[in-house]
């Protein structure tokens, strides 16, 4: 397919955003709030393990960063409260609820705190620790407001603490920027992976978490994009943990189209845009907006991904977006390097599902990827699904990869299937 075609395509398809919580008022999201909402009940006051003098966060702000931010390695667990506060744990709970705040690395190395979700089982730990997964999730938008651990209505959680919360370990990273101060990095790889990654790290240092060593990484829509590149940094960036398998759903992996198309998505092209000239310096905004865009570009600070889409739904985009935005340096190049797949990360398995009837990340963009890591070496199975739109396909793809992840976990599992 021609660049041309390609960019047609996306155009069509990213009218609306790039991402689960999107689709929140979807049938299926609603029900799956009421599960994490019932799964994530109990309240301790332990004391973190491994010798930190933490204990569970009782101030009126959570998400008050301290200054100046502690000391420590990425994925130290910074502070946590229990997501119930009425009581002890209900004993026909299977696992405890957790917002967290933990550290990480911004591109630039500089240290950072970065919020989110986790679980943890109320059961004994088998020996060798608790297995563990861990989350990235679809776009919400830009602004703090829009931190999915604000609002607890997250289809992948609430799906991952119904198949997995009494044995697993499971995280839920809100991603750099999004809670905490700065722009959150939109469509940055390596900061969607390492704040992916860190959050495991940090929930296996909640009361009682013992966590093991094997991790699985999921992610649907942006976090499709995310958990790729979680599972590209992992061997550098967690080097202790061993990746058992990736899942990527309907993944927003060829950031090079996505840029191209920019030009014709004013709100869209704005959180790319915002998220880009926060992790990269050189990433100039004047190189890719218009006067009158620049004078807007605040806007994404306040209101979430749809907001901030129909906010920009009656106005030309070609007044706001250069049209050689996309192809100007170093926008063209950052594009590139954002790719996800574009090499081998690890010899665990990776599983892709997508709908056929995508209307928001085209079939293509998965076709592209198969492509790509098929050419690296890498293990990976596509399943292709035959209804359902972006949203809607969301809970079958998390359903069949949840089933996939226990088979990845299970003591002799099945050979991984390899679509290339």
């Amino acid at each position: 397919m021609s660049n041309t075609k390609l960019v047609r395509a996306v155009l069509v398809g990213l009218v609306a955003v790039l991402g689960v919580s999107a689709c929140s008022e979807s049938e299926s999201d609603s029900q799956v709030s009421s599960t994490v909402e019932s799964t994530t009940q109990g309240e301790s006051s332990a004391s973190i393990p491994a010798g930190s003098p933490l204990t569970e966060f009782t101030g009126d702000d959570f998400y008050a960063v301290p200054e100046p931010l502690p000391t420590g390695e990425h994925g130290q667990l910074i502070r946590y409260e229990p997501l119930d506060r009425s009581g002890n744990a209900d004993p026909a709970v299977e696992a405890m609820g957790y917002r967290i705040m933990y550290l990480s690395e911004s591109l630039a190395g500089v240290p950072i705190a970065v919020t989110g979700v986790a679980s943890v089982p109320t059961a004994e730990a088998p020996k060798g620790g608790r297995p563990l997964a861990t989350l990235a999730h679809g776009t919400t938008g830009i602004a703090d407001e829009c931190a999915p651990s604000k609002e607890l209505t997250r289809l992948d959680m609430g799906l991952a603490i119904a198949a997995l919360g009494a044995e697993f370990v499971i995280a839920g990273t809100d991603y750099e920027g999004l809670g905490t101060p700065g722009r959150h990095p939109y469509l940055v790889g390596e900061s969607e992976g390492r704040s992916t990654m860190d959050a495991i790290v940090a929930a296996g240092q909640l009361p009682d978490a013992d966590p093991g060593k094997r991790v699985a990484i999921l992610g649907y829509s942006q976090g499709g994009h995310g958990a790729l590149w979680a599972s590209q940094v992992a061997a550098d960036w967690t080097p202790e943990l061993q990746v058992v398998g990736t899942f990527a759903g309907a993944p927003a992996s060829e950031t090079d189209v996505i840029f191209a198309a920019a030009p014709s998505l004013a709100g869209f092209a704005y959180m790319l845009v915002a998220g880009y000239a926060a992790a990269y310096p050189q990433a100039d905004p004047e190189l890719f907006l218009t006067e009158l865009g620049l004078s807007r570009l605040d806007e994404v600070d306040t209101g979430c991904a749809g907001e901030l889409i129909a906010g920009f739904s009656g106005t030309n985009p070609t007044e706001l977006v250069r049209p050689e935005g996309p192809a100007t340096e170093p926008w063209k190049s950052l594009a590139a390097e954002n790719i996800a797949g574009s090499e081998k990360t690890n010899d665990a398995p990776t599983l892709i599902i997508h709908s056929q009837k995508d209307e928001t990340v085209p079939i293509f963009f998965s076709e592209l990827l198969l492509s790509r890591m098929c050419s690296n070496g890498q293990v990976v199975e596509r399943r292709v699904l035959p209804e359902g739109g972006h949203g809607a396909a969301a809970l079958p793809a998390y359903q069949q990869a949840l089933s996939w992840v226990q088979e990845r976990f299970a003591a002799d599992p099945p050979a991984p299937v390899n679509s290339c």
